[in-house]
């Protein structure tokens, strides 16, 4: 409809005479005052129809066959075009005021541009390819024929298509922005369905193609229709890049998924795919009981072929991840990735009608590689921060494989566990264990690297961490580690070695008054050059507790180890142990209500300590060459129970020592 305004105004000016009386002998001047009188027509009918609103959803009183070039159409009514086709001329707008085009098909000519809202399903486009009033589109589900609420799987199969077809097209016509407000509607997506679907994943979900931004509300439920499939993706970034999907909620079938087929864990029922894309977002949505994990990072083929595409620069923020039956989030592949801002909620957990399946943690750095270290995939340059960890089955951030993670300010109530990494951070994040776990085995708060030292772990740090209530806040498997500035809280053991080589804890402070140990070993197969000093220790038990370190390694002989500017206390005149340890320096630290007991120790000194309130005991057979040399000692005894030294050892220094 075309609409013209056109508004009419006279004025009309009455001027009243002035009659001035001028006196000759001086009588008084008198002036009349101007009156002006302004008169207006009345307002046409178009100024006063303004203010009424128009029923959209009547017809139109009026078609398309007789525009004319360089026209503008307003369509605020219901434009039938009954089956036909129309060809419009060039230079034609057609805009929406809330009205709609249906039932036929228009051919557009040059520099035609029409409004967005007018798409639908039964409106077919043809001719040139229109150009958009708005580069944002609303996706209207009624107008494109989706069925919301519990359907079949055909029907939501054919959800599926639409969508695809409908974000496809409009992008084609120049769309930039998807907008979809309330749905709440099931998707098929199963790799295969029907026979007819591909057997990707990732090309039978709901697709987010390229330099498209997809934005829903917490009114857009889009859910995964259930199905007994080992791997299935709800909505994939595949290849998308400069891409964004924000808001909504997704739903994934954990519950409701059919496990009859033993064969398989059906652990890969993903909600959100990112795979070989760049420079793609992740944000401000709510991902729910997914049947694997909530969201997926990964590349397309593998590292060493020339058709390898990984996924870069990526931003993961602002999501909630709930209920995930696997990982809460998974990264296999990528690069200069950033996971900010999530809250990661019962992962892996049990529910009342399916078991979480392994590996069960909230984010999961795990790059394939085989044997001979051969890199199917690479993850590196990742951080990971300021988000919130609850509730994890087997434990809340693991890295395994990647290189260059940081996870820095995020709040853990499980583990941070880093393993065959290089140039890795834990920094400045907050463990407080949760008083009443749901996996009661979550009894560290960090492992720093792993079990088998073939040279994958080096390089890393831990530091500026705040650990409550964990039964060890850190392990120690690595080497070139650099352990520094952490608070441990009433842990029962604060530091715990496993192996490590050229690694240094410095400057930690460790309090557990009424009970734990400060630093210790756990089943150690070697340490070698690791340095402990500055550190602040107060706790109920051992300050420092070795056992077997470096005792039956061939290469002992070779290892050295130092503690040295330590300031411990025990409030339970607990004394630091050394049991059946090779080669260490015990030098320059203060110790108070506390002392140090050597057993079956070689190759040691004990130099320039204070003891207040404890006492040097050496005891046990096998002890050799000790210098016990420039140590201050108060209380009732210096030395063992009866202040000697005369146990069965070999080659002892004792000289120097002030025993108060």
């Amino acid at each position: 409809m075309m609409i013209m305004k056109m508004n009419f105004k006279t004025t009309l000016l009455v001027l009243i005479l002035m009659v001035s009386f001028i006196s000759c002998n001086n009588e008084e001047l008198f002036v009349e005052p101007i009156i002006e009188e302004v008169l207006e027509d009345k307002a046409t009918e178009d100024e006063v129809s303004e203010g009424i609103v128009v029923d959209t959803t009547l017809p139109c009183d009026f078609d398309l066959n007789d525009v004319q070039p360089n026209s503008t159409i307003i369509i605020n009514c219901v434009l039938d075009l009954d089956g036909e086709t129309i060809t419009l001329p060039a230079n034609v707008i057609i805009e929406a005021e809330g009205g709609d085009i249906v039932n036929g098909t228009i051919n557009f000519g040059d520099n035609n541009i029409i409004g967005g809202g007018l798409l639908n399903s039964t409106l077919t486009i043809g001719g040139v390819t229109p150009q958009l009033k708005d580069t944002s589109f609303n996706f209207e589900p009624e107008k494109w024929g989706i069925i919301e609420g519990i359907v079949s799987d055909d029907v939501a199969y054919n959800n599926k298509i639409i969508i695809n077809e409908v974000i496809q097209s409009v992008k084609d016509l120049g769309i930039t922005t998807i907008k979809i407000d309330a749905l709440d509607a099931f998707f098929q997506t199963e790799p295969g369905f029907n026979g007819t679907e591909l057997w990707q994943p990732q090309l039978t979900a709901i697709q987010v193609p390229s330099n498209i931004h997809l934005i829903m509300t917490d009114d857009t439920h889009l859910r995964v229709q259930p199905n007994d499939r080992k791997n299935t993706v709800l909505l994939t970034l595949f290849m998308a890049d400069n891409s964004i999907v924000e808001g909504g909620v997704l739903h994934g079938d954990r519950d409701t998924h059919d496990y009859s087929d033993t064969s398989t864990s059906h652990e890969w029922g993903h909600l959100i795919l990112v795979k070989a894309s760049k420079n793609a977002t992740v944000k401000g949505m709510t991902i729910m009981d997914a049947g694997g994990d909530g969201i997926d990072v990964n590349s397309l083929g593998h590292t060493f072929l020339s058709s390898y595409v990984s996924s870069e620069n990526i931003l993961i923020t602002n999501n909630k991840i709930i209920r995930a039956r696997r990982n809460g989030m998974s990264i296999t592949d990528g690069k200069n990735i950033i996971i900010e801002n999530n809250e990661i909620i019962d992962t892996g957990l049990d529910t009342e009608f399916s078991e979480g399946t392994a590996p069960r943690w909230a984010i999961d750095i795990e790059p394939v590689w085989g044997n001979g270290g051969i890199h199917y995939e690479e993850v590196n340059h990742v951080i990971i921060r300021n988000n919130i960890e609850r509730g994890s089955a087997a434990g809340g951030f693991i890295n395994a494989r990647g290189s260059y993670i940081t996870y820095e300010n995020n709040y853990m109530e499980s583990t941070i566990s880093i393993g065959y990494t290089t140039n890795s951070i834990v920094r400045n994040n907050t463990f407080v264990r949760n008083p009443n776990p749901t996996n009661k085995s979550i009894g560290v708060a960090i492992y720093a690297g792993d079990y088998n030292d073939f040279g994958y772990n080096h390089s890393n740090e831990v530091y500026g961490n705040t650990i409550t209530d964990f039964s060890q806040g850190i392990w120690l498997m690595d080497s070139d580690m650099d352990i520094h500035h952490n608070t441990l809280i009433d842990c029962g053991s604060g530091i715990q070695i496993l192996h490590s080589r050229n690694s240094k804890i410095r400057d930690n402070t460790i309090i557990n008054e009424t009970g734990g140990e400060g630093i210790s070993n756990k089943t150690t197969k070697y340490m070698d050059n690791v340095d402990i000093y500055n550190n602040i220790i107060k706790v109920g038990g051992s300050p420092f507790r070795f056992t077997e370190v470096n005792w039956t390694d061939d290469d002992a002989a070779i290892y050295y180890n130092t503690i040295r500017n330590n300031e411990v206390t025990s409030t339970n005149n607990g004394s630091s142990s050394f049991k059946q340890m090779i080669g260490f320096d015990f030098k320059d630290n203060i110790c108070h209500n506390s002392g140090i007991r050597v057993q079956g120790v070689r190759e040691a000194n004990l130099l320039n300590n204070t003891f207040e309130n404890g006492i040097i005991r050496i005891s046990g057979n096998y002890c050799s060459d000790i210098n016990i040399i420039d140590n201050t000692i108060s209380g009732d005894l210096c030395f063992n129970d009866d202040n000697t030294l005369d146990y069965d050892a070999v080659n002892i220094v004792i000289s120097d020592n002030r025993c108060d």
